[in-house]
């Protein structure tokens, strides 16, 4: 299993608006700038979101996005597959072999199906907000102090050989 760096993206961009809850709704230029993530990129991965109905748009004066649900209600699991496009684990991981793929003929099988099931019910069981308040990379950053580390983080980039 690996996971694509437009589910990094977007946990990334949920573990954002979870710590800014009170500053919703925000847009996405404003969170791709906060967290280093290609604007155009991000807009998209909204879209998937959108459609799932984790986050919904807010138009006019104030306009970005907002969660749809309460980010304690939104799990990994569920995130991860809106933007894979799918289940994370759905058949064996040695595919071409002869053995039929199921549990009561291959003992690998077997365990890659008791694996699976351990990760998807642990991502299953955590919250984008347990994921958010818990990320040490984001912890208390309030929306000036993300803008200002992500300049800074541009001005050592600009300044290196």
């Amino acid at each position: 299993m690996k996971i694509s760096q437009a589910t990094g993206y977007a946990l990334h961009a949920m573990i954002y608006m979870v710590r800014h809850i009170t500053q919703l709704p925000v847009t996405t230029s404003n969170i791709a700038k906060a967290e280093g993530i290609p604007p155009g990129y991000l807009a998209k991965i909204f879209q998937r979101l959108v459609k799932a109905r984790l986050v919904r748009s807010v138009r006019g004066h104030k306009r970005g996005y907002v969660f749809a649900r309460p980010p304690e209600e939104i799990n990994l699991l569920e995130l991860f597959e809106v933007i894979e496009g799918g289940p994370l684990f759905e058949d064996c991981l040695l595919r071409r072999c002869e053995c039929g793929g199921t549990p009561e003929n291959c003992y690998i099988y077997a365990q890659w199906v008791s694996a699976t099931k351990k990760i998807s019910q642990l991502l299953a069981e955590t919250s984008v907000a347990t994921t958010a308040w818990n990320h040490p990379q984001h912890r208390f950053y309030s929306l000036h102090e993300s803008l200002e580390t992500t300049k800074k983080k541009a001005r050592t980039k600009m300044s290196k050989p």
